[in-house]
């Protein structure tokens, strides 16, 4: 039997809630117009950005103008043990089972990026879309479009019980943990305790925005141990770890978790404050049920994210019509109708330019 599990986040009642709202959201010019081909589309990658892609894709599937209709697929980037996960095919590419063990899904927006660009290379049509939570790299290929849809924020998290809580951090004390000048949670007026270090898994987008512009520099290259977790997901970092740890968060995803959007996996990690970094405010605001992201576009932390298209993809043009926009109009996402949604789930809109378009293509 197959089997769709998740082993990091399901939707909860307020994420269903909202995926029944886009369904009702005004529909914009699609782009490009159904081509009559019943298409699957299928988009893998960001674990970040995974839950508000699949809302997304509920709103795509069941909006008025997909009348071919075509698919629109969400790969989970982790599967629990035993689990697997089947893409259905369609007329350019044969249906998919990711399993673990065994034939593992994306798992970050790296990993995203390079099925995208692997299937365009083939030509088979199996992955059409990349989550990513961040830019373009230099390494990725000119066929590549970015469309931007939503801003997040990056910042540090610890454990509300343990030996940094309460802490607010300076970037300079932030850089200096994970360069190995800060040790222990004293130095920075905690309890007495070795810091444990913690970065996401290797192709996450959370850990390359992370590194590159909020630290500045690899910690690997430092002289201190580096840990690994499941990006957004205290749960993940060992229990005898966690009164000790240091790891960075999605603002967004902490926001969702706090709100039971989707399933908590904070396991009691708070959303730090990150002073002297263009912002010195706390990177949240409210209180369990109603947080919404407080950090404001000029820290340092925050980022916009992407769905990627490859302009080689057997489907591109039907893909434009879930996640982009060029000349002739926008999808919902990108015409604004599903704001409501992103807020939902911890994203901060982007705002819309003179022809009504929230997505930014770079």
């Amino acid at each position: 039997m197959n089997m769709r599990v998740r082993t990091t986040r399901l939707l909860g009642t307020a994420a269903l809630a909202a995926g029944a709202c886009v369904l009702l959201a005004g529909t914009a010019a699609a782009v490009p117009n159904p081509n009559g081909t019943k298409e699957v589309l299928t988009a893998a990658g960001s674990d970040t950005i995974f839950d508000v892609t699949g809302a997304i894709f509920t709103a795509a599937n069941g909006n008025a103008g997909n009348t071919d209709p075509d698919n629109f697929v969400n790969v989970p980037p982790v599967l629990a043990a035993g689990g697997t996960f089947t893409v259905p095919g369609d007329a350019f590419a044969a249906s998919v089972t990711y399993a673990n063990p065994g034939n593992l899904p994306p798992n970050g927006s790296g990993a995203g990026k390079t099925a995208l660009k692997t299937s365009a290379d083939a030509g088979d049509g199996a992955i059409d879309i990349a989550r990513s939570s961040s830019g373009r790299a230099t390494s990725d290929p000119a066929t590549f479009e970015f469309y931007g849809f939503a801003k997040d924020g990056v910042t540090w998290s610890a454990s509300s019980t343990g030996a940094g809580a309460g802490r607010t951090l300076t970037l300079t004390q932030l850089r200096n943990i994970y360069n190995g000048t800060i040790t222990n949670w004293s130095q920075v007026g905690g309890t007495n305790t070795p810091i444990k270090v913690y970065l996401p898994q290797a192709n996450s987008g959370t850990l390359a925005f992370f590194t590159g512009t909020v630290l500045g520099f690899d910690p690997t290259t430092k002289p201190v141990t580096i840990n690994r977790f499941q990006e957004n997901e205290g749960n993940t970092i060992p229990a005898a770890d966690q009164a000790a740890a240091i790891a960075p968060y999605s603002i967004a995803q902490w926001v969702a978790q706090g709100n039971n959007a989707v399933s908590d996996k904070r396991a009691g990690f708070f959303a730090g404050t990150l002073t002297g970094a263009g912002s010195n405010g706390a990177p949240v605001s409210g209180a369990a049920g109603s947080y919404a992201p407080a950090f404001t576009d000029g820290f340092l932390g925050a980022r916009t994210v992407y769905h990627v298209l490859d302009t080689r993809s057997k489907s591109y043009g039907q893909a434009l019509r879930g996640v982009g926009f060029d000349s002739t109009g926008q999808s919902p996402l990108c015409h604004g109708d599903l704001n409501a949604t992103l807020k939902t789930f911890g994203f901060k809109p982007l705002a819309a330019n003179s022809a009504g378009t929230t997505c930014v293509k770079s």
